[in-house]
């Protein structure tokens, strides 16, 4: 075992009362004096394993009393509860030579003057009393260690003896004994402990105790050269956020974790230099919010430029605000548009070139390999913002340059579409055939670049998927295309009333009582969102609510989005481990969104339509119209109205789908199977963003002894690029930092690995981008 400083205590007084016995009378009673007080914060611990009797107040069960309850103790004619053996008489505030010339000086050590004479002294060889450093100090009776002699360490020396002695005596030989080690045994973070007092200077003072708080100043004195109870909060903060010397330290640790210090955030406030502007601008919060109220003024005035002048007051935007996603307030989600014109910022740069054109087959592949990547930006440049007057500077940004790559890619579908249409060329992808051991799960408007969050998610947690991008049924919605997707013999569906399918025998609109019982006579199992079914068999499922949320949020469908797509990732996974052996994820159709809000158009007439929705209209027989058409899906001889490129023959709507445009018309068919090395865990990442190099992930489900790592590769441990891999568990967030400034820019690996090594959930991101 260890032998720490307390042990070796209790050597030095066992040695202290040997003797002869052949010679001298066996001691009584070891007397310890201790005129300055020194030890008297470590009688208690000591108590636990010697008879120490302290010379005090009358109160037995604590082992105090007056000297003429000691000599009775001493003298058996008393019983004290502890451990047995010789009595330590600890003499608080007593010096050896007072109990020596009691008769002259204090009475009230009368009683012990006869037991000084048949007891042994527990004192330095000279007669003097022993002091903490001089028995530390000591080579023969004492512990031999390097202690300095100043004052500062003395006093550190006697506020820290309780946390000194049950430090093992090997390492206190190995160091240098002074002031700034011992305040580290009592405040072992002075810096956490500094900051808690910034954030709440009342509390952390009631709190701490006069010793603790005496060595937390003595720390701020030596190590920031500053004095918390003279100098004032304010101080602090000013130098907090000035960071400069040790104090960058301090602010280094703040910024890694501003929300553990709520309060701090107006004490920088009220610290701000007057002067107009600061060397350290990121730190003061008035300067942060200052840049977002330029930026949102900015992006509310690119409506009055060209497509390609917004283009580059965005490009600029960009440069001149990036620095602040690194900054504290980005932490604190202070900075919502400094992260939003990222996102602006690649949009720009890749609407502003020449819109595709050609056939339908060439705008699909050129949408389902980038084009769908803009749509994402648009999304997450929303998804970044959540206060309204933050929103409409998001939307007036996406009026001057998304809009027109809108409207163009529209109409190019439009124009290539027409003529395909009524030839008959434009197929819409059919039903999925999935065999036994297949699952078939509907969700309604799951827009391709949703679809692509998904496929990250899914991948992420160990699944593989493949995506196919296909064409959806014309019109593009609910009621025409997704009767098209149900794994039955088409042949018993026909055209019904207004824009919905039948059933032919029966003319009952293909709504979801009909879809279930023609399932049913397919022998599909239709599972409810609570049921996984027999994986034996085919079994048809729905989850998500995209399109509904899309219908009643409009431009907020945004911040529902990650919701969503948890959600559905969720499901996947719980289908997959219950046996099934692939989830084949179709939906319906996509949808465009416009927070400005899609433009009205006015050319069709109602007396024209058998019935309008906001993109598509049935067409009476031989109604002639001035806008698009196309055959229906149920009906080439029933005409669909098409509103023209992004318009909507309703006012004042921001979200919308009936239309035809890539963003409607490419949608996505997702095969998933389970990974090939199952691993038995729900953990999941649910969200990263990059602040600067600092990354925040957020998780859910991960088991004991899982780590977060941020790696060049997976499966290597070696390669890790953060400052230092975060054990965890549950649900929560960690904040992992790179320090490598040159690191910005490339592709990592961030990966959940449980105790053993074993990757559970792995995500690819760039440093330093959220894109």
């Amino acid at each position: 075992m260890t032998e720490t400083v307390l042990d070796r205590l209790g050597v030095a007084l066992d040695e202290a009362a040997s003797s002869d016995s052949n010679v001298f009378v066996p001691p009584v009673a070891i007397l310890w004096p201790d005129k300055g007080r020194q030890w008297e914060g470590l009688i208690e611990r000591l108590r636990q394993r010697r008879r120490v009797l302290t010379l005090g107040p009358h109160n037995p069960s604590a082992g105090t009393g007056p000297a003429y309850w000691l000599r009775c103790v001493v003298a058996g004619a008393l019983e004290v509860d502890g451990p047995g053996g010789l009595p330590v008489i600890y003499l608080p505030g007593v010096a050896r030579d007072d109990l020596r010339s009691v008769a002259a000086n204090d009475q009230t050590l009368a009683p012990l003057a006869s037991v000084q004479h048949r007891s042994q002294w527990f004192t330095q060889s000279s007669g003097k009393d022993w002091t903490v450093r001089a028995l530390l100090i000591n080579q023969e009776r004492g512990l031999g260690l390097n202690v300095a002699g100043d004052d500062p360490t003395t006093q550190a020396l006697i506020a820290g003896l309780d946390n000194v002695v049950q430090l093992p005596i090997t390492r206190l030989k190995e160091r240098y004994i002074d002031a700034a080690f011992l305040n580290g045994l009592l405040n072992p973070d002075p810096i956490r402990l500094l900051l808690q007092w910034i954030d709440d200077p009342g509390g952390v003072r009631q709190e701490l105790s006069d010793v603790a708080w005496n060595a937390f100043v003595a720390q701020c004195k030596s190590d920031f050269d500053f004095a918390p109870e003279t100098a004032g909060v304010i101080e602090a903060a000013r130098r907090l956020g000035a960071a400069e010397g040790s104090w960058e330290q301090v602010w280094q640790r703040f910024r890694e974790s501003p929300g553990d210090y709520p309060g701090i955030q107006q004490r920088l406030r009220d610290a701000r230099p007057m002067e107009l502007f600061t060397p350290s601008g990121l730190a003061w919060p008035q300067d942060n919010e200052a840049a977002e109220h330029q930026l949102r003024n900015r992006l509310l005035d690119l409506p009055s430029l060209t497509a390609a002048g917004a283009a580059r007051e965005i490009a600029q935007l960009e440069q001149a605000h990036r620095e602040r996603r690194g900054s504290v307030w980005a932490q604190l989600g202070q900075s919502p548009l400094a992260f939003a014109v990222e996102h602006l910022a690649a949009l720009a740069a890749e609407c502003t070139s020449a819109p595709p054109t050609g056939s339908v087959e060439q705008l699909r592949k050129s949408y389902a390999t980038d084009g769908w990547r803009i749509d994402r930006e648009a999304l997450q440049a929303l998804i970044e913002v959540d206060q309204q007057p933050d929103v409409k500077a998001i939307a007036a940004a996406l009026e001057a340059v998304y809009r027109p790559w809108l409207e163009a890619g529209a109409k190019a579908l439009q124009d290539a579409v027409g003529p395909e249409a009524n030839s008959g060329t434009y197929a819409s992808s059919g039903a999925p055939n999935p065999s036994a051991g297949q699952v078939v799960m509907f969700i309604d408007g799951l827009r391709l670049d949703v679809a692509h969050l998904l496929v990250e998610r899914l991948e992420g947690a160990g699944a593989r998927v493949t995506t196919d991008v296909g064409l959806a049924a014309l019109p593009t919605v609910t009621q025409t295309a997704k009767p098209v997707l149900v794994p039955i013999n088409q042949a018993l569906l026909g055209p019904g009333e207004a824009l919905d399918a039948c059933r032919i025998s029966s003319g009952a609109a293909a709504g979801v009582q009909t879809l279930r019982s023609l399932l049913a006579e397919a022998d599909v199992q239709v599972l409810t969102s609570q049921e996984v079914g027999d994986p034996s068999g085919r079994a048809w499922t729905e989850t998500g609510e995209i399109d509904h949320k899309g219908h009643h949020a409009g431009t907020r469908l945004a911040q529902e989005i990650e919701g969503e797509v948890t959600r559905i990732a969720r499901r996947t996974r719980e289908l997959l481990d219950a046996g099934w052996s692939v989830v084949t994820i179709v939906t319906d159709h996509g949808w465009v969104l416009l927070p400005s809000g899609l433009p009205k158009n006015e050319s069709l007439p109602v007396a024209a339509t058998v019935m309008k929705k906001g993109r598509c209209a049935r067409l009476k027989d031989g109604a002639s119209v001035e806008v698009p058409t196309v055959p229906w899906q149920w009906d080439n001889d029933v005409r669909i109205a098409i509103a023209p490129g992004i318009s909507c023959f309703e006012a004042n709507q921001p979200y919308e789908h009936g239309g035809v445009s890539p963003q409607e018309c490419f949608v996505p068919r997702l095969t998933v199977t389970a990974s090939a090395t199952k691993v038995s865990t729900r953990a999941e990442i649910t969200s990263i963003k990059w602040r600067g190099l600092t990354l925040v992930v957020e998780f859910a489900d991960l088991p004991d002894g899982a780590k977060v790592d941020l790696r060049r590769q997976a499966g290597d441990a070696a390669s890790s690029i953060a400052d230092a891999a975060r054990f965890t568990t549950g649900s929560g967030k960690v904040i992992l930092l790179v320090e490598d400034e040159d690191l910005e820019g490339v592709t990592a690996q961030l990966v959940v690995v449980d105790a053993d090594g074993t990757n559970l959930v792995q995500r690819e991101t760039t440093v330093g981008q959220n894109r």
